[in-house]
């Protein structure tokens, strides 16, 4: 896709010279320290002892939180203190949310959040109101890149056709990043350089006015990923 080839050639820019290759939108913030420095410090511990448990299947084994329930995890005592800084307004009822892990050199194609059960039922698009990246380690190679382009009323056109503006984030420990749930987005990663230690560790956290349909988004029992609630007792 040219969009996915143009962006690649602006990261390049951003690592070169500190900056995007576009100019900073507005529907963008990232708030550092988001979390207490122990609840991260315990968060970021859980998911490494993951390991490469549900690896492949990392960006499609998510899960809903009511932000009016308990946590049962790491991650949904994460969620509720995200919530105050991305703001995702009184119509929110919950949280999608589901671990994103990467290998050095491994890019997520640039895309668009929606309720993929729900798209595959019957075509229906709905993004949700905020997306959103919490970092869990910093891993310079591969940031994150948000543009201001939206899916077009076909739901197969960008919006603007080319972006005029953007932002990249690279990742570092504990920083938050926030955006309108309807943008284009994805994670453009070189092989340049030294490799970090293990994985591009990240939580991704979806606000939503209506529940995502299952089988993608499920309740969350324990049955996977046990370690974030045996890192939580």
């Amino acid at each position: 896709m040219a969009s996915q080839r143009t962006m690649r050639r602006q990261v390049a820019t951003h690592r070169k010279h500190g900056a995007c290759g576009l100019p900073a939108m507005r529907d963008v913030a990232l708030h550092r320290n988001a979390l207490p420095h122990r609840l991260f410090r315990r968060l970021a511990r859980s998911v490494r002892a993951l390991g490469e448990e549900q690896l492949a299947e990392s960006y499609t084994t998510n899960f809903w939180f009511a932000l009016d329930a308990l946590p049962r995890n790491l991650a949904e005592e994460a969620i509720l203190r995200l919530c105050r800084l991305a703001r995702p307004g009184r119509r929110c009822i919950g949280a999608e949310w589901w671990l994103g892990r990467l290998r050095f050199g491994e890019s997520l194609d640039l895309h668009f959040d929606r309720d993929m059960a729900l798209q595959e039922r019957d075509g229906q698009v709905l993004h949700p109101l905020k997306s959103s990246i919490l970092y869990l380690n910093r891993f310079d190679s591969s940031p994150t890149v948000v543009t201001e382009q939206t899916l077009g009323s076909d739901g197969h056109t960008l919006v603007p056709a080319v972006a005029a503006c953007g932002r990249a984030i690279v990742p570092e420990p504990n920083s938050y990043l926030v955006y309108r749930g309807d943008l284009y987005h994805g994670v453009i990663a070189d092989t340049v350089g030294r490799p970090p230690a293990g994985l591009r560790l990240t939580l991704l956290v979806n606000f939503w006015d209506r529940r995502p349909l299952p089988p993608v988004c499920r309740d969350y029992d324990g049955s996977v990923y046990a370690a974030l609630q045996e890192q939580a007792a």
